[in-house]
């Protein structure tokens, strides 16, 4: 004699669960992918609005660099904004650069002491403003003072 056996009946209301709880799970972990999905393209976003902000600062203080070789820059009384400065043919940025005659004033000490004569020389104090811009039009100010020692005028 063989015996079979009978499954035992699901209750009327638990036919389907098993169907019901992988699709929770499923919606889950998707709504889980698409939110690492966004997180990450938001922080490559960012990053790569940081990197621009420091090509911007880079290109301002090589604006204050060129400037302070030219000769033409640090002229007392006076003010001096040459063309905007270019670099790598204008990928990397340009550079706005104002040079901006402060004041006269004796020179800065050393020590405690005067490197020049008080009597015979005066520092020429210069502000030099930059506005480094990127080609995506990121923008960084950077401001750069200087003393110039120049002969008194008697």
């Amino acid at each position: 004699m063989i015996l079979h056996r009978q499954q035992p009946s699901l209750p009327p209301a638990q036919r389907g669960m098993a169907l019901i709880m992988a699709l929770v799970i499923l919606l889950i972990l998707t709504i889980l992918g698409v939110t690492a999905m966004t997180t990450s393209s938001l922080e490559e976003k960012m990053s790569g609005n940081i990197q621009e902000l420091n090509r911007a600062f880079q290109a301002a203080e090589s604006g204050i660099n060129k400037v302070l070789v030219d000769p033409n820059a640090l002229v007392p009384n006076g003010s001096y904004s040459p063309a905007p400065y270019t670099f790598d043919g204008g990928k990397s940025g340009t550079a706005a650069v104002k040079v901006k005659f402060g004041q006269f004033a004796p020179p800065a000490r050393r020590g405690g002491a005067y490197a020049y004569s008080a009597t015979q020389f005066q520092g020429a104090h210069f502000d030099i403003a930059s506005t480094g811009t990127t080609i995506t039009n990121a923008k960084s100010v950077n401001h750069q003072g200087v003393e110039l020692i120049v002969p008194k005028e008697q």
